[in-house]
């Protein structure tokens, strides 16, 4: 069992470090992964600026935490937006042959998307974090913040960032054309997760939407904590539901990995839909 764990242990930094040298070779690249968020998070601020805030009916926002309001939902937006993409990228080693070297290989397949998923996590998202932390020092007079709940729902919105990361890389590997996911799970998961606008406000059928996405759950948590102060029992239902997706997603996921190596197995073909 502990030669199992230290080999997939390798695995998985093997694949973060070929992941680091193939899509991060140049730090220009670091740039763009900050100016689009950062562009993103100001064109909302100022669309909220016509509003009178403090009228709004969601308990944890105001006209002095709307900064910090939009600013965390952006930052837990960068963490699911860098693992759509990675994604869609490692869906391109498919077409260059590098998945069947993969798996003519006895290497753990679960850790090779893990080390994917944990590469493109950090390395998408740290400038983005540094930016944010220093305007949090600048506002920290706004947030009213329950330090314990706060680590618990920061922590389970990483690990349901990765488990969503490794979901996407399982259904990319074996499907012959799955790119028009990346723009349904792009830019529809910043506006219906509450990202930009708090879920609360919806209309119902957009409420029903922002149910199928994994971060409308754990981002109400984190601002709740964050910014109202709430306890993990007052945010119960929402970590209870992030952790039974997670859960879900990792079943869904070893499935994936199960069903396409036997129809790889059967037919040749890495193609399963």
């Amino acid at each position: 069992m502990m030669i199992k764990f230290i080999k997939a242990m390798k695995a998985m930094k093997a694949e973060m470090l070929k992941q680091h040298k193939v899509y991060f070779h140049n730090k220009i690249i670091y740039v763009s992964l900050f100016i689009w968020p950062l562009l993103s998070f100001i064109s909302s601020y100022f669309s909220f600026k016509p509003f009178n805030i403090n009228s709004s009916t969601v308990s944890y926002l105001n006209e002095k935490n709307l900064l910090i309001f939009i600013l965390l939902g952006y930052i837990c937006m960068s963490f699911f937006r860098s693992l759509v993409q990675s994604a869609w990228n490692f869906s391109f080693e498919r077409l260059s042959g590098t998945l069947e070297y993969i798996y003519l290989s006895p290497v753990n397949r679960f850790a090779v998307i893990l080390g994917n998923a944990l590469s493109s996590l950090f390395e998408s998202v740290w400038v983005m974090v540094v930016f944010s932390i220093g305007i949090f020092i600048m506002k920290h007079e706004y947030f009213n913040i329950n330090i314990p709940a706060a680590i618990i729902t920061f922590l389970l919105m990483i690990v349901m960032a990765i488990m969503w990361g490794m979901l996407l890389n399982a259904i990319f590997l074996f499907s012959r054309d799955s790119g028009f996911l990346f723009t349904v799970l792009e830019e529809p998961m910043e506006i219906f997760s509450g990202v930009k606008v708090p879920t609360t406000i919806f209309p119902f059928w957009a409420k029903i939407i922002s149910f199928i996405f994994p971060l409308t759950y754990v981002l109400d948590a984190i601002r709740k904590v964050f910014l109202n102060g709430a306890n993990l029992a007052e945010v119960k239902s929402s970590i209870l539901c992030s952790i039974f997706i997670i859960l879900l997603m990792f079943v869904i996921i070893n499935l994936c990995l199960i069903l396409g190596e036997k129809h790889a197995k059967k037919t040749g073909n890495m193609t399963l839909f």
